[in-house]
């Protein structure tokens, strides 16, 4: 009789103490994207992208493009290629394609600024802030 009152006491003991957290630690939730476990707090799950898993760094919720991840500050997905993006006077440009001069977007086949217009050296030059064919 004293065994069982001894088991069935540390039993209670134990099972109370499991069922408290310790030092206010949090159960974390995990989930599944298809057969892979995971945090949300860690990671975001994309079931349109082939359950891809892309992580939250600092706040920042990477986002999908084909089956690799990318930080929306830096990149874009365009036709399921990621290009790198810039930003100028706040507007967001793709850096394959565009250069911020003076924060305004000029494309790179064009990439001087004469006023408000972009230009190439090889067609105009710049003078007193109008464009001037060469």
């Amino acid at each position: 009789m004293q065994f069982t009152t001894y088991v069935l006491a540390t039993f209670t003991l134990i099972s109370a103490a499991l069922a408290s957290p310790v030092n206010n630690l949090v159960e974390r939730q995990l989930q599944y994207c298809g057969t892979q476990p995971y945090y949300p707090q860690d990671y975001t799950c994309y079931p349109a992208n082939n359950n891809l898993l892309c992580p939250i760094s600092n706040g920042v919720i990477f986002q999908p493009c084909g089956q690799a991840c990318f930080d929306p500050a830096n990149y874009g997905c365009v036709n399921g290629q990621l290009v790198p993006v810039g930003n100028c006077n706040g507007q967001a440009y793709d850096k394959n394609s565009y250069v911020c001069v003076s924060n305004h977007l000029c494309p790179k086949t064009h990439p001087n600024l004469c006023g408000e217009a972009c230009y190439s050296l090889s067609q105009y030059r710049c003078n007193n802030g109008q464009l001037v064919q060469v």
